[in-house]
């Protein structure tokens, strides 16, 4: 006769969901091309007639769980021009502008709104964050225009370097150098130098590394 051990039948549920799970990742891994496909040929198409990707992505933002993680991994890697290994984009978050670059294992937090961006490997992005495509993109020079007809530089590629930690509902309009963090609520106006912490609106040292 073959008695049961204490903890058996809860060694059995785990084994049991673990394997539902495994199963739900194959699937998903599956069927992400499928529905990939579709609004990587959408963004193509509206890069080609107005240079953004981003009302796609929006929609490509909104497809939740692991399996929305995995369209919108096979989307990015055919559409920007770099995505490294074990990237991972969370739901509500998205890319604008094909330029952008993402090194590898990154992790971009829900709800962020990505402009032109060259994010480097081993980066953490909180929530609610926005990568401004630098701060020169409207004018106000000319006092006989209004803004929308004042000339202006356009968009500028943001550099965030290696090893950084930016924390939720931050706004990036400068470059962030490498092994920094950027307190959650601060506002990037002027580059980050490499080795520190910085915070407040407009960001400031707060302390080296």
């Amino acid at each position: 006769m073959v008695c049961d051990l204490p903890g058996r039948p809860q060694q059995h549920r785990e084994l049991t969901v673990y394997k539902l799970h495994a199963l739900y990742r194959r699937l998903c891994d599956l069927l992400a091309p499928l529905v990939a496909w579709p609004f990587i040929g959408t963004a193509l198409f509206s890069d080609r007639m107005n240079g953004e990707i981003a009302q796609s992505s929006i929609l490509v933002s909104r497809i939740p769980f692991y399996f929305g993680e995995r369209v919108r991994l096979l989307y990015y890697r055919r559409l920007l021009q770099a995505v490294g290994a074990d990237v991972t984009i969370k739901y509500g978050s998205f890319f604008q502008y094909r330029r952008a670059r993402v090194g590898r294992r990154v992790l971009v937090g829900h709800f962020n709104t990505m402009g032109e961006v060259d994010i480097g490997n081993d980066v953490l992005l909180g929530g609610n964050i926005t990568v401004l495509s630098g701060l020169s993109q409207h004018s106000f020079e000319d006092p006989d225009k209004s803004i929308w007809d004042n000339p202006s530089a356009g968009r500028r590629m943001i550099r965030i370097g290696n090893d950084v930690w930016i924390g939720s509902n931050v706004t990036v309009g400068n470059d962030v150098g490498d092994r920094c963090v950027v307190a959650a609520g601060s506002v990037v106006v002027k580059p980050v130098s490499s080795r520190t912490v910085v915070g407040g609106n407009p960001a400031r040292l707060l302390k080296s590394i």
